[in-house]
């Protein structure tokens, strides 16, 4: 017959201890990146196993402006691993210029469509930006 596993008061605390630091670190990548230093955004983000590319990208736990401006970003075809390796102060910009948007409904509106045009550069502040990081992109990717 097997023995339970039984957790010590010690283990438990330390797990819980390890819950609370992961919820705190979530919550720090709510606010924009110009009012987060670089390195203890990376520190967050290692906290909870990403990386800077993946603050670009929809995942659970991420800021809503920054769920919007990662479908910019697919929609212009930036990959995130290079914008944020190659362009990390201006997306860090372009972040306080997402959370301050005055076009947030439209922009929540276009990617809840899924209509795949070129509105955003309409709309999108940020859309020249994107356009330069995706034809950079491109440029290395042909050399």
């Amino acid at each position: 017959m097997q023995r339970p596993k039984v957790r010590t008061p010690a283990a438990s605390l330390s797990r819980l201890a390890s819950l609370l630091a992961q919820i705190k670190s979530r919550h720090r990548l709510k606010r924009s990146l110009m009012l987060i230093p670089s390195d203890e955004v990376d520190r967050t983000l290692r906290s909870i196993g990403k990386s800077r590319g993946d603050l670009f990208t929809v995942f659970k736990g991420n800021a809503g402006h920054r769920k919007r401006m990662a479908l910019m970003l697919h929609h212009f075809g930036v990959d995130p691993d290079f914008a944020t390796h190659s362009f990390w102060s201006a997306l860090r910009h372009a972040d306080k210029v997402c959370v301050q948007c005055p076009n947030v409904r439209r922009c929540r509106s276009w990617n809840s469509w899924g209509v795949r045009n070129d509105a955003p550069r309409i709309f999108c502040p940020n859309a020249e930006l994107f356009d330069e990081i995706a034809c950079q992109g491109r440029l290395r990717r042909a050399a």
